[in-house]
């Protein structure tokens, strides 16, 4: 089922005073790239030949799902996709882990999927509707064809979720999401133990899809699926291709190890004593535990083994710092410089700019079904002698939720996943890969406070709301879910308790003490400021000098610092980055690329430089100029859709529509409901006058915002004070 992702832009969302775009003055033109050497001659746009423009793939029969299975003389048979006590036979470890995992009770044997995926299937045509569901949780009925009819609790299909065809029996598959994978028709090839190449053929045969992981942790609905419109939802790979972990250089950024889905979530473990064949000569293998964030899934089945696992997996991936404090009118960046005497004395409001950084997921945090996350910031003030003299928690106050908030047709929030709903995005405040946000608390102190005062703050983390999960016991206690419940029992031997109380977990903990002076912390100065400037860097356009501030602030604590010559550029490098970034959104573009040429001094051979210069030049539409520096920039992070999309539009504008459908094309490939790049794609197929050109533009029109975004987001503050505070990237709870 789909969660709903930032496809909305929610600053443009917002009204908000616009600075004058200023075009550069008493510069000359930057430097370009530099010419592209012997054996590489410019291609002239007018001596491309016209690419291929990608085309979406035709309904399968399992539509809307866009599950397939291949041609071939052995069509996998429900029975057989959801089969896999014959693996088990060979993969006794590997089948132990998956059968307790997420993966295991991805079907209407999870209460938490079945409360929201009945709901949909009450609705018209809601049995047919729910193949889209199917592909990515219940493969083995999708291809029987039941899914078109009421499910018997007691159907053992129901209870086995992705199972180990469902991965390893695939064919082919690609990133487009909703299940876009085709099943093997092949027999699947069983080894002989004491045959090698037997074995070899066995492997060679099972080894998953390269995309199979895309083709379900990315999803969408639309008219398919009952709704008026397309609405992007659960998209993991989506921020992982732009991110350092794909290997891309969008930011620069303290150097980080590329990884993909399976070095996270199946990381290599030991097995002692385990025979199974899937172990190497180090005597590890995959894990098949897939952990993620499914805590009250554990819980539910009482298996604290796995909960402790969950939890441990959770810890220190986002990380939570106390940045600035604002008392009496004052602020201190990093509590520097405030007068204990007087926070002693002073009562009144104290406003506090907490940090939270997204430092080791590698796509959005919290991933997942971002509208029914549960991720919240608590935080307390104590006095000399430990006393708590002010909170904002779950019990006092408003908390911060890092989630997305989806609305319904009347603007109203959705809260328990009920897809059936979901129309428009009000706010995402999920945290991208090592990107950085703000949140603002605000608390009143009581006069006569002892100081010096300590602050303490939490991020915390429960898997669904707590409204989901009220929803999944209540639903839990009727006479078709108590009957799932005893199948679940008979058929895997696990007894699940829907009503169990969510387990919450400690992500991070800051705590800053407000003595008047500077206390020794766990990370330099200048490294908390410049991730204060870049959350900074998400507030509305008139607040940018705050985060200019920061920065500021950050080149001076780097001056104070004393570090290595090496160590010091990188870190002058990276601020530079940031002010250059906050100068593009401001329209200062002489600033921005003054910037951009003193990074390239400190890294010559990093191509953020290009990047950055070829944005500001994209602000004044100077398109000619900033596509040579966008070239430069996409060569170095070829993965990149999001890069790929701001050069295809660059090249059109300029007028090179080859270039510029040659880019969209391939990008598509990538993330195929892009609808900057289906745009793009289609406006060049126009500017060529190609035939392909309307059925391109209807690809647009059918996937870009929906007109009514705006409006249902703007209801949803009309109707919720909370709503439209939600809206503010950067706003005060109290």
């Amino acid at each position: 089922m789909p969660l709903i992702s930032a496809a909305a832009g929610l600053v443009l969302a917002i009204a908000c005073h616009q600075a004058p775009i200023e075009e550069p003055r008493d510069r000359p033109d930057p430097v370009q790239p530099s010419p592209p050497t012997a054996g590489d001659p410019v291609v002239l746009d007018s001596d491309r030949p016209i690419a291929t423009p990608f085309v979406h793939a035709a309904p399968t029969p399992f539509a809307p799902s866009l599950t397939a299975i291949a041609a071939g003389d052995h069509p996998p048979t429900g029975a057989q996709v959801a089969d896999y006590d014959n693996c088990a036979s060979c993969h006794e470890e590997i089948a132990a882990q998956w059968r307790i995992s997420a993966h295991s009770f991805a079907s209407f044997n999870n209460p938490i999927y079945r409360v929201s995926i009945d709901r949909f299937r009450e609705q018209d045509q809601g049995f047919t509707r729910s193949r889209f569901c199917a592909g990515c949780h219940d493969p083995a009925l999708l291809v029987d064809g039941d899914m078109d009819a009421e499910i018997p609790a007691d159907e053992p299909r129901a209870h086995v979720g992705v199972g180990c065809v469902s991965c390893h029996g695939v064919a082919a598959s690609t990133p487009d999401g909703n299940g876009s994978y085709t099943l093997s028709s092949q027999q699947i090839p069983i080894p002989e133990l004491d045959d090698a190449a037997s074995i070899e053929r066995h492997r060679s045969a099972m080894g998953p899809a390269r995309q199979q992981c895309s083709a379900c942790h990315r999803a969408f609905i639309g008219v398919e699926t009952g709704h008026p419109h397309h609405l992007g939802g659960t998209d993991e790979p989506g921020p992982w291709q732009d991110s350092s972990y794909a290997g891309n250089k969008l930011r620069l950024d303290t150097p980080v190890q590329e990884k993909d889905c399976a070095d996270c979530h199946m990381p290599r473990e030991t097995v002692v004593n385990a025979t199974d064949p899937a172990i190497d000569e180090h005597g590890q293998l995959r894990s098949h535990r897939f952990l993620g964030g499914h805590t009250y899934l554990a819980a539910m089945r009482g298996d604290a083994q796995t909960l402790a696992r969950i939890q441990a997996f959770l810890r220190g991936v986002a990380s939570i710092d106390i940045a600035a404090i604002e008392l009496g009118g004052s602020r201190h960046l990093l509590g520097h410089g405030a007068d204990p005497e007087a926070l002693g004395d002073a009562g009144g409001r104290m406003v506090v700019d907490l940090v939270v950084r997204n430092l080791a997921v590698g796509h959005r945090f919290p991933g997942g079904t971002r509208d029914a996350q549960d991720t919240w910031i608590a935080l307390q003030v104590l006095d000399a002698v430990g006393n708590v003299i002010a909170s904002l928690d779950e019990t006092h106050g408003e908390v911060h939720r890092l989630r997305t908030g989806v609305v319904d047709e009347h603007g109203k929030l959705v809260d328990a996943r009920e897809v059936e709903r979901l129309r428009a995005v009000a706010f995402d405040h999920t945290v991208g890969p090592r990107d950085a946000v703000v949140v603002r608390y605000a608390v009143a102190l009581p006069p006569g406070a002892v100081g010096p005062l300590r602050v303490e703050a939490q991020l915390l983390h429960r898997s669904r709301t707590l409204e989901l999960a009220e929803q999944t016991c209540k639903q839990s206690q009727t006479k078709q879910a108590r009957a799932y419940l005893r199948a679940t029992t008979r058929l895997i031997g696990q007894t699940l308790d829907p009503c169990v109380e969510l387990p919450v977990t400690e992500v991070s903990r800051a705590q800053l003490s407000l003595s008047g002076g500077t206390q020794p912390q766990g990370r330099p100065d200048h490294e908390r400021l410049w991730e204060l400037g870049m959350a900074l860097y998400h507030q509305v356009q008139e607040r940018l000098p705050e985060a200019r501030e920061a920065l500021a602030a950050a080149e001076a604590a780097l001056a104070r610092a004393g570090l290595p010559t090496a160590e010091r550029d990188d870190a002058e490098a990276r601020i530079l980055a940031a002010l250059g970034a906050v100068a593009v959104r401001q329209g200062r573009v002489d600033e921005a690329l003054a910037l951009a040429d003193r990074v390239a001094t400190l890294k010559p051979e990093h191509p953020y430089p290009h990047l950055l210069r070829g944005r500001a030049l994209a602000q004044v539409w100077r398109w000619e100029q900033a596509v040579p520096h966008l070239e430069r920039a996409l060569a170095a992070s070829p993965g990149s859709p999001k890069l790929a999309a701001e050069l295809a539009t660059a090249c059109g504008s300029a007028g090179m529509h080859r270039r510029a459908l040659e880019v969209a094309s391939a990008a598509l490939l990538l993330r195929p409901r892009d609808a900057a790049l289906l745009r793009t794609q289609g406006l060049a197929l126009q500017a060529l006058k190609d035939p392909r050109a309307q059925a391109a533009m209807d690809a647009y029109f059918m996937h870009r915002e929906p007109d009514d975004q705006p409006h249902l987001a703007a209801k949803c503050g009309e109707l919720d004070p909370a709503c439209a505070r939600e809206r503010v990237p950067v706003h005060v709870h109290e």
